[in-house]
């Protein structure tokens, strides 16, 4: 109860009680455990999806056996075992959990089953809970070595993910444990969404920002930044008009005060001032409808009505995508709810094709 009771430190009671009930659900819905029976082992699983799976762990001497402080690891006189797998080359002597996923023993150290690549189990620790670790000679993340250049200058910069775990030392930066080159660690700063930058360049993710201005770089969303002179879609410099005036949109659409764009593409024909997203695939202005990005000519703009699973009608057509269904009838048509399929006067159609009526009753 003491992890518990950390957990709920600082809390006020209201929100003490949420947790606890919140937690007390998942130990309710979620379990497992190894259990011994006559002289067999076996890890037994139990979740509200699947309900019960018990699985033998070949060879575990039940005589031996016994779960550690981290119940997922166990161990009996000759192997460790996590869940229902034995630990490769683990010494059941010397191993010890560290946290619910993390062990060690003299040699080596785990990672839920996996070994940790390289690491010295006898100077190995966990940072902070993970995803990092360390021991004498390396930094880890999960299960992975980050071949760290200089760890006398290495620093980690976030423990929780922000677009991915990041970290420098003198001469390089680290995202999800996977080095780059860096030009300044002393000015380095995460700048969210993906972005970085030091004094000399801007980052986005695994690559360098060209021709972006350290000095004015400003993140605006996920995958989107903006210096004094342009406007960037990751690494890429955008086709924007007027920077002053833009706007993002959402799945891909921005606009300033002269163009929509679909990405870096300028939506022919769109008007910024009243342009809307309807969902994924359309979109809509005062006069016109689009799909992905493009006019759609056909589309009666008074009546158009977006259904689901891609159809759409308007008083003249029945629409697949932005494909008309030739011959269907659109006063009549309707979409039968959680499908592909649909039906008018005249006939049935999935996918936007015309199929007999027999195909769709058989599946009812």
């Amino acid at each position: 109860m003491s992890r518990l009771t950390g957990r709920l430190t600082g809390r006020s009671g209201a929100d003490s009680l949420f947790y606890f009930i919140a937690l007390s659900l998942v130990v309710l819905t979620s379990c497992s455990r190894h259990k011994i029976e006559g002289d067999k082992v076996y890890y037994v699983e139990w979740n509200e999806a699947v309900g019960r799976k018990r699985t033998l762990i070949e060879g575990a001497d039940a005589g031996s056996f016994k779960e550690l402080e981290h119940s997922k690891y166990a161990r009996d006189k000759n192997s460790v075992y996590y869940e229902a797998g034995r630990l490769e080359d683990a010494d059941p002597k010397s191993f010890v959990t560290l946290l619910e996923y993390y062990g060690r023993d003299k040699r080596f150290a785990y990672k839920g089953g996996d070994r940790v690549e390289g690491a010295d189990g006898a100077t190995f620790e966990v940072i902070e809970g993970g995803p990092y670790s360390k021991d004498s000679k390396d930094y880890y993340m999960n299960a992975r070595p980050m071949h760290v250049s200089d760890l006398s200058t290495f620093r980690i910069l976030n423990q929780q993910t922000d677009f991915g775990y990041w970290a420098t030392d003198k001469s390089h930066y680290y995202l999800d444990g996977k080095q780059y080159p860096l030009a300044d660690q002393e000015s380095f700063q995460m700048i969210g969404n993906g972005y970085a930058k030091d004094r000399m360049q801007v980052y986005f993710q695994d690559s360098v920002v060209s021709g972006a201005d350290p000095t004015t770089f400003k993140a605006l969303d996920y995958a989107y930044g903006q210096d004094k002179n342009s406007l960037f879609k990751g690494i890429r410099k955008m086709n924007v008009i007027d920077p002053s005036s833009f706007q993002i949109l959402g799945l891909g659409y921005t606009k300033d005060k002269h163009h929509v764009y679909d990405y870096d593409t300028i939506v022919e024909g769109a008007d910024p001032a009243t342009f809307e997203i309807i969902e994924a695939m359309w979109a809509k202005d005062k006069s016109s409808y689009f799909y992905q990005g493009k006019l759609v000519p056909t589309v009666d703009h008074a009546t158009f009505q977006y259904l689901d699973y891609h159809y759409a009608i308007d008083k003249n057509n029945v629409y697949y995508n932005d494909q008309v269904i030739e011959g269907a009838d659109a006063k009549t048509f309707e979409h039968l709810d959680g499908t592909q399929d649909g039906k008018d006067s005249f006939g049935c159609y999935r996918y936007g094709e015309k199929v007999d009526c027999s195909v769709l009753l058989e599946e009812e």
